[in-house]
């Protein structure tokens, strides 16, 4: 009984580390946000993978919640559903992120593509690519 109370007690300190660590995320964000507007493209790049790295591990350990019936014990169904409302209105707003951006992404090449601006690391990757199959050619023969 005494083993089973300590091992409870190291979850919830557990717990208690999981949510200040999600506080400072949240602190270290909003830091990271007051200064977007200065921000270049690699910048832009690196913070967003950032933060989509941030948003999966927070995902996959909220999953891991989900599959343990310890930690379900003490989830009722009013909370279940406030996860279930949150995630829902997520899952939207990414849905319609990632469709209005593959839209953009969509159209601006094929504009760039009619206008003749062909991106210089396309023209690279072909001709990576073109001298490949020559080597490939060459020491088929």
């Amino acid at each position: 009984m005494a083993s089973d109370v300590s091992r409870l007690v190291a979850q919830l300190n557990s717990l208690s580390e999981w949510i200040e660590m999600q506080k400072a995320a949240i602190e270290t964000f909003k830091e990271i946000n007051s200064g977007i507007d200065e921000a270049d493209r690699l910048t832009l790049v690196l913070l967003i993978r950032k933060a989509f790295d941030h948003v999966m591990k927070t995902v996959r350990e909220f999953d891991k919640w989900l599959e343990n019936p310890l930690v379900l014990s003490y989830i009722d169904r009013e909370m279940l559903k406030e996860v279930w409302s949150s995630v829902y209105r997520l899952l939207v707003e990414l849905l319609e992120l990632d469709i209005k951006h593959t839209a953009m992404v969509r159209d601006n090449a094929i504009k760039m593509l009619k206008s003749g601006k062909i991106p210089p690391i396309i023209m690279e990757i072909k001709r990576a690519r073109t001298e490949e199959e020559t080597r490939e050619g060459l020491r088929r023969l």
